[in-house]
């Protein structure tokens, strides 16, 4: 447990004081806005609740859940998730808020929408709290009918207050279907991915900043980073302090996921795992879970929105 609280502090999530880039808030529909605050309003009250079939009922149901211990695939097993967790734990005043720059439409339709946020509440357990927690969240939403719901949901808990609210259970996984892709378009991704890759393996900031768009956002568990610029500049920051080697990152047996109509945005979910050293000490080995978000620019394909966590 000290090992991982070291790598919270000077680890994958330090926090540098970066210019953020002049994020464009995109122009959304009124009665769209109302809509996806409502279902984040139901996403709430059944929290509060503790009623894991109402949470259930605010994702799509072939919609993917993940936190710091996986993904878990299916609107059944999400309510099942959901169900064994309020047996153990009691929340109240729970609350789910987008960022400033949030919502981002996807294609053109205007069917799908992509949100960073934060999330906080009240935990009580039978042996512990009441404990106030709070982290971060990034969220798919689609339009079915009138009604948005929720088609992907990557959460992770800000680093100075951890109580482990994302609890493992057994639950069996929905049947996803895995979507036909472009082999040229998975042949373009898996160049982007092997430039992370070795610009993580590498060290090397700048690198690691061109695989982004200009108005990307990256989020940590001490919160975001908005630009190209100011992404590149806290990767410069953390590589100065820290070494890092052997990062894998992959996707999940289901991704990734076309998103519009156009072909030109794809989001996906996977793992990562990486070695670190400090100052010499180590080398310690760390893993989690990642979702993202990537547009085709040209004939390359760059990181428009990435969320990551740490596994427990």
């Amino acid at each position: 447990m000290k090992i991982r609280l070291v790598v919270a502090l000077i680890g994958l999530t330090i926090s540098f004081d970066v210019p953020a880039f002049a994020q464009q808030k995109d122009t959304v529909d009124t009665q769209i806005i109302e809509r996806l605050a409502a279902l984040n309003q139901k996403y709430d009250e059944a929290c509060n609740n503790g009623d894991g079939v109402a949470v259930a009922a605010t994702f799509k149901e072939d919609a993917v859940l993940v936190n710091d211990t996986g993904p878990v695939y299916g609107r059944e097993a999400i309510g099942k998730y959901y169900a064994e967790l309020f047996k153990q734990v009691h929340f109240s005043d729970h609350i789910c808020k987008s960022d400033q720059y949030s919502l981002h439409i996807i294609g053109t339709a205007g069917n799908e929408i992509w949100s960073n946020g934060e999330w906080s509440t009240t935990i009580q357990g039978q042996n512990f709290g009441p404990i106030h927690s709070k982290g971060y969240v990034s969220s798919i939403a689609v339009r079915e009918g009138d009604v948005w719901k929720k088609r992907m949901q990557i959460s992770n808990v800000a680093r100075n207050y951890r109580v482990g609210l994302a609890i493992s259970f057994a639950v069996p996984g929905f049947a996803q279907q895995k979507e036909t892709v472009d082999p040229q378009i998975i042949e373009q991704v898996a160049v982007l991915g092997e430039k992370i890759r070795e610009a993580w393996n590498n060290n090397g900031a700048a690198a690691l900043a061109a695989t982004y768009t200009e108005d990307a956002i990256v989020v940590h568990e001490t919160g975001r980073v908005y630009g190209r610029e100011a992404i590149g500049k806290y990767y410069a920051d953390l590589f100065r302090q820290v070494h890092f080697s052997n990062h894998i990152g992959k996707w999940d047996q289901y991704s990734p996921h076309i998103m519009g109509m156009a072909g030109n945005e794809i989001w996906g979910n996977g793992e990562w795992s990486l070695t670190y050293q400090v100052n010499g000490g180590g080398p310690v080995q760390l893993k989690g879970y990642w979702s993202n978000i990537q547009v085709r620019e040209g004939d390359a394909w760059k990181t428009r929105m990435e969320m990551s966590n740490v596994a427990p």
